[in-house]
This record gives C-alpha cells, sequence and structure tokens, in this order.
C-alpha cells in the first residue's frame, strides 16, 4: 500500500513435494508486480522479500523453486539469492506412423468427472498430488484443448493422463501435462498409450518432461535440455547449493504458465 492505493503484490503457490522419502512444502513464486507509479524505487524487491520472510515464518516451507521468464531470471539470480537448478529434459516424441498397428488400450473421456478416485503413486523429487488435484489443476484449462485419456491394462484402470493439444509453427502438438497412476510400474505404459493417441489423431508429435522411469519406449525420441529458467532457493547458501545440484522429476502441468 502506497497513500492507501494498492499498488504492488506478491504472490507464492505452496504444494507438498516428496523429496528423498520425505514431505516438503515448497513455495513457487509466480508473481510480483509494482504498478508504473512506483516502479524503480525498490518495491519490487520489498515485496518479494516480504513475501519469501511470511513463507518461511507463518507458512513452514521448506523452500523454494520456480520457473521464470527472461525479465525476471537475473532479478531472482543476482538479488534474492536464487541458483539456477537442473532443469528436467524436455522429450519430444516424434511419430512413427508403425504405431497405427498397436492395440489401442485407452479411452478418451467427456469431461473431468469421469475421472475415478486413485491412490496416486509419487515419484522421488516430484509433487504430491491426488485425485482432488488433478479435477482442481484441470477445471480452468479450456475443455477445447484439454484431452483426458482413461488408460487401462487387462480390463483393470491403470491410470489417467491429461494432454494438452498445442500447435507449433502450424503442426499439431500434444503436451503429457500430468499422470495420474496408483503404482509406478504403470508410468511407462500410460506414456506409450498416450504416444499411440498422439500418432493415431496426426499429433506430429507429444512432447512432455523426461522421467525418472522409461519414457522412450516408442517413437522417434529426441532431448532438449535447459529449455526452462529453473531456479532453487533454500533457507540457507548450503541449503541452496543442494538443491542447486538435485534432479526433479517434473510435469508440464506443474508450470502455471503453461496456459
Amino acid at each position: 500500500m502506497v497513500n492507501g492505493q494498492i499498488e504492488g503484490f506478491a504472490t507464492t503457490n505452496n504444494f507438498k513435494y516428496n523429496i528423498d522419502g520425505n514431505e516438503q512444502l515448497v513455495a513457487l513464486p509466480q508473481n510480483v508486480l509494482t504498478s508504473a507509479a512506483i516502479r524503480g524505487q525498490g518495491h519490487f524487491g520489498t515485496l518479494y522479500r516480504k513475501t519469501e520472510s511470511e513463507n518461511i515464518d507463518d507458512n513452514k516451507v521448506d523452500f523454494f523453486m520456480t520457473s521464470t521468464g527472461e525479465m525476471s531470471t537475473e532479478i531472482f539470480l543476482e538479488k534474492f539469492g536464487y541458483r539456477r537448478g537442473q532443469c528436467p529434459n524436455t522429450l519430444i516424441k516424434l511419430s512413427n506412423p508403425l504405431t497405427f498397428f498397436v492395440q489401442q488400450n485407452y479411452r478418451v473421456l467427456n469431461s473431468l468427472s469421469d475421472v475415478k478416485p486413485l491412490t496416486q503413486f509419487t515419484l522421488n523429487n516430484a509433487r504430491i498430488k491426488n485425485t482432488d488435484y488433478f479435477l482442481w489443476r484441470y477445471s480452468s484449462v479450456n475443455s477445447d484443448t484439454l484431452i483426458i485419456l482413461e488408460i487401462f491394462e487387462g480390463g483393470k484402470v491403470i491410470g489417467y493422463a491429461f494432454l494438452i493439444k498445442e500447435k507449433k509453427f502450424g503442426l499439431k502438438t500434444l503436451i503429457l501435462a500430468d499422470i495420474h497412476t496408483p503404482e509406478r510400474g504403470y508410468i511407462s505404459a500410460i506414456v506409450d498409450a498416450c504416444y499411440c493417441y498422439a500418432v493415431r489423431n496426426f499429433y506430429i508429435a507429444m512432447v512432455m518432461f523426461e522421467l525418472s522411469e522409461d519414457c522412450r519406449r516408442r517413437g522417434i525420441n529426441i532431448s532438449k535440455h535447459n529449455r526452462l529458467n529453473f531456479l532453487v532457493k533454500g533457507k540457507s547458501e548450503s541449503e541452496t547449493l543442494r538443491l542447486s545440484e538435485q534432479s526433479f522429476n517434473s510435469y508440464f502441468g506443474d508450470l502455471d504458465y503453461f496456459w
């Protein structure tokens, strides 16, 4: 507040993560904005630091991570004490027409309400999610771009995949945004099913973050490195350094600015 007027704000989204088998609360800075009337007066840094202190003191967060834009990256690195983290690789799975002959083991759901409750398996160093999380996360996504697959094996539902339709250079591309499954062993099969859907529906490629599980069983796989400004910060310099060397399992759905 400046002279009784709101001239800026800072926000974080806080989520629980499975970090080496321990549940930790992580704050993800989302917006630090100031009005034109007060820019250049140091309020941007003040807003961020107050938000960080409140998260540590009141919310008891364990550390911070964020994916920043080009304009804010250097500010977070030079002024706020962040380090570049181990950015997850982007995996591009180009379509292979031979996949047309693979047996289909999925069905497309009409709406989020068709997603049945499952106990979610969480990979190491990944965000902890459950069915309610997925219903919340994708309720705000345009239904014209969201595809929900129910994947089964031997007549049994093994999980759900949330996909986003995009166009890259005018070509149809499918983004794997999230996987909801009760067992680690199903993840590779769900990725395969999503890829088969992409090929059968004439998408040029499926794009995802590479996971610690095998995601390369099908398709022509191309890995791209450091496609994001992925930054981390602990509550001490030594913790920040340790986090910068830590690999994380991420999904495109973890990025709030993705759509």
